[in-house]
Parts: C-alpha cells; sequence; structure tokens
C-alpha cells in the first residue's frame, strides 16, 4: 500500500510539473532605437534618436521625450506647438514615409523606425 501511494504521489508530481513547463512565456520586450523628427509649418523644429521597448506606445515615448498634450488618445500640442481646428491645422504623423493607420496610443514602434510628426494646415 505504502509503494502505491509513492507511486501515485510521484506521478502526480511529475505531471503537476510537466505541466509547469508547459506554460506559455510571455514575450520578451525588445529593446528599440528610432528616430522622431517635429516639423511645423514645413520647418523641422526638432529631431530625437529614442531608446524604448517593443511594448512601449508611440504616446508613453512622446510624453517621455516631449511635453505632449493629448485628447482622447489624439495629440494636440507638442512642445507648446498646438492645432487649430480653425484653420485646419492637426498634428499627422508617419513611420517611414507612411501614414500611420493608428493613434499613437495603439502604435509601437520596431527597431529604427523614423516617426515623423508634422503640423500643417491640411489640404
Amino acid at each position: 500500500m505504502q509503494k502505491l501511494v509513492k507511486i501515485t504521489t510521484i506521478f502526480t508530481l511529475s505531471v503537476g510539473l510537466l505541466g509547469v513547463g508547459a506554460q506559455p512565456v510571455a514575450a520578451q520586450a525588445k529593446t528599440v532605437k528610432a528616430q522622431i523628427t517635429l516639423t511645423v509649418d514645413h520647418k523641422k523644429i526638432s529631431q530625437k534618436k529614442v531608446t524604448t521597448t517593443s511594448k512601449t506606445t508611440l504616446m508613453k515615448v512622446m510624453k517621455k521625450t516631449y511635453k505632449v498634450k493629448d485628447d482622447d488618445g489624439m495629440i494636440t500640442a507638442i512642445n507648446g506647438h498646438k492645432q487649430n481646428t480653425k484653420t485646419q491645422k492637426y498634428w499627422m504623423y508617419k513611420i517611414n514615409g507612411k501614414q500611420a493607420p493608428k493613434g499613437a496610443a495603439q502604435t509601437y514602434l520596431k527597431a529604427n523606425d523614423k516617426v515623423s510628426f508634422t503640423l500643417n494646415a491640411s489640404k
């Protein structure tokens, strides 16, 4: 009887340890280096290289790097340069030359991304 209890205990512990090993491991955040450029009225006012992680949103990177104001996730001002709805002047951004499909709060940078924020009157 004692032998059966020992075998059952060993079996239970073995299965339990195997189950722990089978758990999915959360992906590690990778270090990401990128470049951010700000342009206001077609003049470059800032260009900075940033280092962040692959799990940090662009909005958090922007708030850490610049003085940013937002309205419900939409950037409305960077370093005192405010958008103006009357003149249809808004902050827009591109990543690697392509218009971003999502807001900065839903965007994650990849290695060597080039982000350009522009504040110009829309056409």
